[in-house]
């Protein structure tokens, strides 16, 4: 198997290993990979939202993998809920939606905007080389809540810990040519054929879209600007043609030391990438 990778600049030296075919990669502040924190303010602007901040932690409660997870968090109550945080992997640039045979991660909730939980999005390629952005997202997954025909994952409720199989749920995309929020929600396969040929790339080649954060984006925000979000992820599984890795996110590094982290992705004189805005009422 071999996955792309699309380097980046990110103001500071440092390696970006490819990810492991298989078995478990523990991302960690001294080790993160091909994995970054960034944020995004209610305009789209790449590290310009004052109140996002990632960073990896212990806990909360027990995660499912380990004794950390990674923290997104958003908004203050009166601004930055419109903005949001996100942690992205640049590591799957190139790998078609088709062969992708596993996807799963596990959340923590302790505030949101009464249905936002971290969610997963994959900016993608297809057709002649259009772009789009496909989202899971778990408030979405039950009949009622969502598309009736996919499986019941349970409704997501706040502080505990939930486990989503992304691969078997039920997704949307911006282009309006698979699914949309809510009972529109459709099945990964649905979007894979609408979608043709689709890959997963890092930089989905609008004019401002300079440095790409990575195709793989767990985020909480673009909402209202007093939504105040605080989410956590952990134990996220992709498979590619049945090899699957695991990621295990943590706040102690390889040395047992607790390395507290927060990174913004962009020094100065680095342009920002313009997101697609997602607005929820």
């Amino acid at each position: 198997m071999k996955i792309g990778l699309f380097g980046f600049a990110l103001g500071m030296s440092a390696m970006f290993a490819m990810p492991a075919s298989a078995g478990v990669v523990t991302v960690t502040p001294s080790s993160m990979g091909d994995w970054a924190f960034t944020n995004a303010d209610g305009n789209s602007l790449v590290g310009n939202n004052p109140t996002g901040n990632g960073s990896m932690v212990n806990g909360p409660a027990t995660p499912p993998a380990g004794t950390g997870s990674a923290n997104l968090a958003t908004g203050n109550g009166t601004t930055g809920g419109d903005g949001a945080e996100i942690l992205a992997s640049s590591g799957y640039a190139g790998v078609a939606l088709s062969s992708i045979t596993a996807l799963s991660y596990s959340t923590f909730a302790t505030s949101n905007n009464t249905q936002q939980m971290p969610y997963l999005r994959l900016e993608v390629s297809y057709g002649n080389g259009l772009f789009d952005q496909i989202f899971f997202e778990p408030p979405y997954q039950t009949p009622t809540s969502g598309n009736p025909a996919l499986p019941d994952q349970g409704a997501s409720v706040l502080n505990s810990w939930q486990t989503w199989d992304a691969l078997a749920g039920g997704w949307w995309d911006n282009a309006g040519l698979c699914g949309s929020p809510g009972s529109g929600v459709v099945s990964f396969s649905n979007c894979t054929a609408a979608l043709q040929n689709a890959v997963i790339v890092n930089d989905r080649g609008v004019p401002d879209a300079l440095i790409g954060v990575g195709g793989i984006q767990f985020t909480v925000g673009f909402a209202s600007d007093t939504d105040v979000f605080n989410g956590n992820v952990d134990n996220f599984t992709i498979g590619v043609d049945s090899e699957s890795t695991t990621y295990d996110f943590e706040a102690v590094d390889a040395t047992g030391a607790p390395e507290p982290f927060s990174i913004a992705l962009f020094g100065a004189g680095l342009s920002g990438l313009a997101f697609s805005r997602r607005r929820r009422k």
